[in-house]
């Protein structure tokens, strides 16, 4: 017969591990799988987070797993979960390993995978010249000569913020501008120049960019770039949608206040279920999920009359 535990946690990044946490200064059982992908694993450095601003991604990991040495309700699986099928009263989950457990609740914090245009030199460059978040790494190329890698609508609503980071921002939408005119008109008047031209790859010595060959030959330098990802965005795992969460058009799980899902007892944290996508935002998330976790749970046995020992 298959062990019971109250949560099962998919992911041990930021929103993982911050969940765990929750869970375990309420004595609730969970047990964190952690496949070894982290979506900032080409990052040096995260930022924006009060007391971690500048470490590195690793070393955060590394440090919050430390922290959690103390919750002895929390155990760690190194693999992924191969399938979670949902029963009347709980979830029976496969992991890589083959082991078969039973959980109460489930938490998807396994975020998202990136998906870049296929422009040669984006993929090597990612997270050391290329990036996708200002407030995570726009402090560090401010007054550089910044580029801009996108079209329509997603990229639209950041550029006033890139333009705050540099006077010399250009913008490459790798074909013809799909932008209202009179944004045109105000890229126009902060001197933002749009370049409709196809890409032909990025110019690069190591990891720093020197700057963007066009199909017609011509070359732009630039020192840094920001690229929006393809949409919709893409899950690391097809957990959440095999267990029938329901998705926005951006491709990220519908939660509540307290991050459930559309299916009940499954909750998601991360970048998987919103826009604001950073270590910081992630970590928040995870903790809610693990709150609302937690609140079920406790409700749950306190109606049964079940008791237990932190």
């Amino acid at each position: 017969m298959n062990k019971l535990m109250d949560v099962l946690i998919i992911g041990g990044g930021p929103a993982g591990l911050s969940a765990a946490m929750s869970l375990g200064r309420i004595g609730r059982t969970a047990l964190v799988c952690d496949d070894a992908r982290p979506r900032n694993e080409a990052s040096e450095h995260l930022n924006n987070f009060p007391t971690q601003d500048g470490i590195h991604p690793a070393t955060w990991r590394k440090e919050a797993r430390r922290d959690l040495e103390k919750y002895k309700t929390i155990q760690f699986f190194s693999g992924s979960v191969a399938s979670v099928e949902k029963h009347t009263n709980f979830f029976r989950a496969r992991l890589s390993s083959g082991e078969v457990t039973d959980f109460r609740k489930v938490i998807l914090a396994y975020g998202i995978q990136d998906r870049l245009p296929a422009i040669p030199g984006l993929k090597e460059l990612w997270g050391k010249a290329v990036f996708h978040c200002p407030y995570c790494h726009g402090f560090e190329v401010r007054n550089h000569k910044l580029g801009l890698v996108g079209n329509g609508k997603f990229l639209a609503h950041g550029i006033p913020m890139f333009s705050a980071l540099s006077k010399d921002v250009v913008v490459f939408t790798n074909g013809p501008a799909d932008f209202p005119e009179e944004l045109k008109l105000q890229m126009k008047k902060n001197s933002i120049e749009i370049v409709e031209k196809k890409i032909k790859k990025l110019l690069f010595e190591g990891t720093r960019l020197q700057g963007l060959e066009f199909e017609d030959g011509t070359v732009k330098e630039r020192d840094a770039l920001f690229a929006t990802p393809l949409l919709p965005f893409q899950m690391k795992s097809d957990i959440g949608q095999s267990l029938g969460c329901e998705k926005n058009d951006m491709g990220l799980y519908q939660v509540n206040e307290m991050k459930q899902t559309s299916v009940p007892g499954v909750f998601a944290a991360g970048d998987n279920m919103t826009m604001m996508q950073s270590v910081l935002q992630a970590a928040a998330s995870g903790s809610m999920a693990g709150a609302g976790a937690v609140f079920e749970l406790v409700n749950e046995d306190f109606l049964k009359g079940n008791s237990y020992e932190i």
